[in-house]
């Protein structure tokens, strides 16, 4: 059996959140026969309040060691393929508070922080209609190869997409995740990766050591891939190595 939550739309428009402990036991113990839980990175939801993406700029100064020499942005990217980031806008908006957010060529752009934003609960605004563009963590170590990606990178993503979007979940989904230990540290939680172009492949890296990724690892779009983000036995250092496969 394989459960398969998808972070984002699935996630926000789920069933509504159980309110007692029986229902939350309930979950727990369906989670215990679940093979697999696979956190789909590609479904990305609509902008979240700044609270919840200062939730994530938490996370990032607490776990902020996985990638010591990296900056957290946030990348901004189109639903549709053929959509353009030129001439899109973002702001934090609130009674009083218009923070406008500098958007860099490549669509990544950083969140600051502001107390007066947090105390009027304001929302990040675009000048696009609503489901136009999508975001995720970018936390890129300077110096990795542009064919491959630093684990440790990848985990902090993680860590800072769970902040961001654990409070949009239902109570019970989010106790199911948290049974598992979080999408971020457990071998049963799947969480897929955006390659940056199509994959035929990829091997893990760490001094010495060598592995292909094992069959399954690269989805069926090869867009998509799953590392080992639990797997303490992989350093931070660890590198995925892509291989690129021609366009599909």
């Amino acid at each position: 059996m394989k459960l398969t939550l998808l972070i984002g739309v699935m996630l926000a428009t789920g069933a509504a959140a159980a309110q007692d402990a029986e229902a939350v036991k309930a979950e727990a113990v369906a989670v215990k026969e679940v093979d697999t839980v696979q956190v789909n990175a590609l479904r990305d939801p609509d902008f979240k309040t700044y609270q919840a993406f200062v939730a994530g700029l938490d996370a990032f100064d607490a776990r902020h060691t996985l990638a010591p020499a990296a900056a957290l942005r946030f990348l901004l990217r189109p639903s549709a393929p053929n959509a353009s980031i030129e001439g899109v806008t973002i702001r934090i908006a609130g009674n009083e508070t218009n923070i406008a957010i500098p958007l860099a060529a490549d669509g990544t752009f950083v969140m600051p922080r502001s107390q007066a934003a947090l105390d009027e609960e304001a929302e990040i605004i675009l000048n696009r209609k609503k489901g136009s563009f999508r975001w995720r963590p970018h936390v890129r170590t300077p110096d990795v190869p542009a064919n491959a990606r630093r684990l440790g990178d990848l985990r902090l993503e993680c860590e800072v997409r769970w902040a961001v979007d654990r409070k949009d979940l239902s109570f019970v989904k989010r106790s199911m995740i948290s049974v598992l230990g979080g999408p971020c540290k457990t071998a049963r939680v799947h969480v897929m990766q955006l390659a940056p172009r199509a994959l035929a492949g990829y091997r893990m890296v760490a001094g010495e050591r060598s592995e292909t990724a094992p069959a399954g690892a690269v989805k069926d779009d090869r867009m998509t891939y799953v590392v080992p983000l639990h797997d303490a036995s992989w350093p931070d250092d660890a590198l995925v190595e892509f291989e690129f496969g021609g366009e599909k």
